[in-house]
């Protein structure tokens, strides 16, 4: 770092809880703010950058670390006079379920612009560039995944609830359901005005256990199978992160994917083969 000559960033790990999805009581992240401040000179520090959570439920929860980082900025300023830019890192929240109420972008974006301006002002100080990294909330709405109901059966000590088994695998293709336990949007596809509906849980077709989607214990509700011929459903939202962690669990393979753009529809990955899963491991 003594020796670098281009422009530098540091990461904070500020002092402020935010409610959000996956809150995280301890941050290994970052210098702490005190820390920071006892440094006082860091060689053409331009950027300063901090992550608060991700999923951010309120407005609020965003807007409260911002103007600490805001604050903290002003001080740093003071030997850092280089120092433009804020990188507030991600956190801004999708409405997976659909249910509740839930801030835009561009009211987000209004506040923070506001908040940036009137603490700047207050304290004399250069108003900041401002970088965001909303990966998840820009790709989540840009996709939808699509299963087939393949059988179904008696979900035992669930009262009248039912396993829908799907061609596919939520391991595979949606691994927030199990590992961090995400709530999704689920709409069926066809049969959509079937008045009778079933209470059901949906389970992949691998020998996984951990391979299904209960809505967190409460039930999807989805026209009963014995009203339909062949039955699709599609979980809205899932465009963040499903692909890059997918790991063809059980040899399962990945699924088709399609891109719809301008009222046209293109494959662009056809579903694998058994043969070119081997292939990935070598066989």
């Amino acid at each position: 770092m003594e020796k670098f000559k281009g422009e530098v960033g540091i990461r904070v790990s500020l002092n402020v809880k935010t409610k959000s999805h996956w809150d995280k009581r301890f941050n290994r992240y970052g210098f702490p703010e005190e820390e920071l401040l006892r440094i006082g000179k860091i060689r053409n520090l331009s950027v300063l950058h901090y992550h608060i959570s991700s999923q951010v439920e309120n407005i609020s929860g965003i807007l409260k670390p911002f103007k600490r980082a805001l604050e903290l900025y002003a001080k740093m300023r003071v030997k850092n006079p280089g120092l433009d830019t804020i990188d507030i890192g991600g956190g801004a929240g999708v409405p997976y379920e659909k249910r509740n109420h839930f801030y835009t972008a561009k009211t987000l974006i209004q506040q923070l612009v506001k908040m940036a301006k009137n603490t700047c002002d207050r304290l004399q100080v250069k108003h900041p560039n401002l970088i965001t990294e909303w990966g998840r909330y820009v790709a989540a709405p840009a996709q939808i995944t699509i299963y087939k109901v393949l059988a179904e059966k008696p979900a035992e000590n669930k009262g009248n609830n039912r396993w829908y088994i799907i061609d596919g695998s939520f391991m595979n293709d949606l691994i927030d359901t199990w590992a961090i336990h995400q709530k999704w949007h689920v709409v069926p596809i066809n049969y959509m005005k079937n008045k009778k509906l079933a209470k059901v849980w949906l389970a992949g077709s691998s020998c996984d256990s951990d391979d299904k989607y209960t809505a967190g214990g409460e039930y999807i509700l989805l026209p009963r199978l014995e009203d339909c011929d062949d039955l699709y459903m599609a979980f809205l939202d899932t465009g963040a992160y499903q692909d890059s962690l997918a790991s063809h669990h059980c040899l399962l393979s990945s699924p088709a994917k399609l891109v719809a753009q301008n009222g046209e529809i293109k494959i662009i990955r056809k579903r694998e083969t058994p043969e070119e899963v081997g292939r990935v491991f070598g066989w």
